[in-house]
């Protein structure tokens, strides 16, 4: 599912405030750090945020992808330019 970087971000923005703000409510409860992970919102909210930081990592890979391949292009018909 290809999507672009600020849409992704804007998700990721939500998401972690999401989970910012339900583990804020888990300390006011007085739940500890270590039993988040019981808790299946917290495991939904937090699978959320590392979904779409991923998502985010592979979309840097792709971008990395493309301005290599835009530079080789640009190398390759500056050669047969030059050869001709």
């Amino acid at each position: 599912m290809g999507m672009k970087r600020d849409n992704l971000e804007w998700q990721l923005t939500r998401a972690s405030t999401e989970l910012s703000a339900f583990e804020k409510e888990l300390d006011e409860n007085q739940v500890a750090a270590g039993a988040r992970p019981r808790n299946a919102k917290w495991r939904n909210l937090s699978a959320r945020c590392r979904q779409l930081r991923h998502r985010l990592n592979a979309v840097a890979r792709v971008e990395a992808n493309n301005v290599e391949v835009a530079q080789r292009k640009a190398a390759a018909s500056a050669e047969a330019t030059a050869a001709s």
